[in-house]
């Protein structure tokens, strides 16, 4: 296909008819058009002698030329750019200068500001063309990366003609007839691409449009991210600053280039990039450290009005800061995530579908076959597994009462007792098929059963007391203010399958409402059990009137002296893991100063891995604190290390040599 001024002029009309026209011109026969329907039937009105139907037609019409002309305007927005005064930006004027000079211009250029990251250069009707840069950029590119850039953009109206700049337009921004178009205009793009290397160098130039890209699909995500959500609010004043406090702080475009390298690229694009490592050039330094607030204001609008979809408002919006955004607002944003992502697992599997749906298919692979708003573009996650899984966990920590420490960086979330989430790396975990810890799968619109332990618990540390929220639980729990989450009302599924009939002294540590001692007692075992809870004591007393089982209150960390070395069989479930981690070496102590020689001690909990996260409470056990039972001369009998998805629990047993002495 040559390229013609009549062929890309087809091309032009078959893609967007109107879009030859000027908008200017555009506007005005639209306005023509319904002042000319009105004055019609403001005729028609006069000739019945309608006074009030020809002054209500008069009004509307003119009401319908305002809302024409506006809604015009809105979408005229997006691309009109203010320019930037270059005396208060010498570095930048020096730049510009510089390139034009090696693009073969007299005098420099105007220089405009755009809201998107983008470099281009506009033809004027007379005299130079006018340099178009991208705030995003202008805040992230190097000095030398800017100049290749603007010296390409330069050569490109210098050298090409009209039709040759509005087919190539089409070939990138729309992919009309891409293979034709594509042969047609690579002759036009390989020797611009030769002429900018003779001028900057091969990988300067490679180097800067690496840059231009990952800036560019940086700030669209953050976009999309952080600023979309609440567009409908107004303009938020901090959107650029927000960006640079991302890339800055942390590592925005350094994460989000492995994703932006993995885009499909024409050969031609790869042919001009080379083959190099993308990341080692995602070091943002930035030409412009400030911008006339006016400026920036102005862009903003033209992206809230983008976001928007043009539309026209009688009141102007109050301006807002997404640093002020309250949490319970960030919160609404991740839910409607949640529910896309389980919404896309849906259609994807062909019925209605859960969370553990979610995260079966990003372990079986599939997370790249949902399809939700969020895939639509490059994001900083590595894997689509993780973008997917991402608000899944988002949403079930927030409930737990997380929030984020800082609201830009909000893939780390921080607990009411102070332990600290990554959501990507716990993402990526799941990914992988290993437990996860926390629960998914239950139903999100009830009430979370750790709730109430999660708050007492942060309110009894606070008070420097680390035992006392148990009282306040089971206490509440008696009214109906708290929820046990820990009471399913029957024995542990894990001391049931290990148990078998036997004899001798039993002592269950932390017992609760007394399921577990019960059943201990059932097995034959003279049985003794505690709770440093008064309330759960008697709640389990009430429960079994006829009970074998003794129940009195003790303190795990300061046990009586006679239980030393005095049973046979110690039953600890769950109990040492409900005590801040650091108290888990004197509770683990404790724990095994009660098994006699010749005795067992079973150990149930949950597990986690050395320096996973905790979700307290509880405080899950790492394979070290397992392996530290052996403490006080006891030694390890087995260790189950049971992983079912969701869940890490340890099944671990312990024995004192019988010939030890006490």
């Amino acid at each position: 296909m040559r390229l013609t001024r009549w062929r890309v002029l087809r091309l032009r009309l078959a893609l967007n008819p109107s879009g030859l026209l000027p908008w200017s011109a555009t506007t005005a026969a639209g306005a023509a058009a319904i002042v000319a329907v009105g004055a019609g039937l403001v005729v028609a009105g006069g000739a019945y002698q309608v006074v009030e139907a020809m002054l209500v037609v008069g009004a509307a019409s003119g009401l319908v030329v305002y809302v024409f002309v506006a809604h015009r305007w809105t979408r005229r927005m997006h691309w009109r750019c203010p320019l930037l005064p270059l005396d208060d930006h010498p570095r930048l004027a020096e730049l510009v200068a510089d390139a034009a000079r090696l693009a073969g211009y007299d005098t420099p250029p105007r220089v405009r500001l755009a809201a998107w990251g983008f470099v281009r250069a506009d033809r004027r009707w007379r005299g130079t063309p006018d340099v178009v840069l991208g705030l995003p950029l202008l805040m992230t590119l190097s000095e030398p990366d800017l100049r290749a850039l603007v010296i390409g953009e330069l050569l490109t109206v210098r050298r090409w003609r009209r039709h040759e700049l509005q087919a190539v337009y089409l070939l990138l921004y729309y992919k009309f007839e891409w293979d034709e178009l594509r042969d047609a205009c690579r002759p036009l793009r390989f020797a611009l691409w030769a002429e900018v290397r003779s001028l900057v160098g091969a990988e300067r130039l490679a180097v800067a449009s690496r840059a231009e890209s990952f800036a560019a699909h940086a700030f669209n995500w953050h976009l999309t991210r952080y600023v979309a959500p609440f567009a409908y609010q107004g303009g938020a004043l901090d959107v650029y600053e927000s960006f640079r406090w991302k890339i800055q702080h942390d590592d925005l475009l350094a994460r989000i280039a492995p994703q932006v390298e993995a885009l499909a690229r024409h050969p031609d694009e790869a042919e001009l990039l080379g083959e190099g490592p993308w990341s080692e050039h995602a070091v943002p330094s930035g030409v412009l450290s400030r911008v006339d607030g006016r400026l920036v204001a102005r862009l903003t609008t033209v992206i809230n009005r983008r976001l928007l979809g043009s539309p026209v408002r009688w009141v102007r919006p109050k301006p807002y800061r997404l640093d002020e955004v309250p949490v319970a607002e960030w919160s609404q944003v991740k839910e409607f995530e949640r529910e896309a992502v389980i919404e896309a697992a849906g259609k994807l599997l062909g019925r209605p579908a859960t969370a553990l749906d979610v995260v079966a298919l990003t372990v079986a692979g599939r997370a790249g076959e949902l399809t939700w708003w969020h895939t639509e573009q490059p994001c900083p996650h590595p894997t689509p597994g993780v973008c997917a899984l991402v608000p899944l966990f988002d949403v079930a920590l927030r409930r737990r009462g997380y929030e984020h420490e800082h609201p830009f960086a909000q893939r780390e979330l921080i607990g009411p007792l102070g332990d600290r989430v990554n959501l990507v790396e716990l993402s990526a975990k799941a990914e992988r098929g290993e437990p996860y810890g926390i629960l998914l799968g239950v139903w999100m619109t009830g009430r979370d059963p750790e709730e109430d332990a999660i708050r007492l618990a942060a309110e009894s540390l606070a008070s420097g007391d680390p035992v006392g929220w148990f009282e306040r639980l089971y206490s509440e729990s008696e009214t109906g203010d708290a929820i046990v989450p820990w009471d399913s009302r029957s024995p542990h599924f894990l001391l049931t399958e290990w148990g078998s009939p036997g004899a001798g002294r039993a002592l269950v540590v932390g017992a609760g409402l007394g399921d577990d001692a019960e059943y201990i007692a059932g097995l034959g075992y003279e049985t003794v059990a505690f709770d440093v809870s008064e309330s759960a004591v008697r709640l389990a007393r009430e429960r079994f009137p006829a009970s074998e089982v003794r129940y009195q209150v003790a303190n795990l960390l300061e046990p009586p002296a006679e239980w030393r070395h005095a049973f046979d069989l110690v039953v600890e479930i769950m109990t040492v893991q409900a005590l801040p981690e650091p108290l888990h070496d004197r509770a683990i102590a404790r724990v095994a100063e009660f098994v006699r020689p010749g005795g067992t001690l079973l150990v149930i909990a949950s597990g986690r891995e050395e320096g996973g996260p905790v979700f307290a409470p509880p405080w899950p056990l790492t394979p070290s604190e397992i392996a530290a039972f052996t403490v006080k001369g006891l030694e390890k009998g087995s260790i189950e290390d049971l992983r079912d998805g969701e869940r890490h629990r340890w099944r671990a047993t312990f024995h004192r040599p019988a010939a030890q002495n006490s």
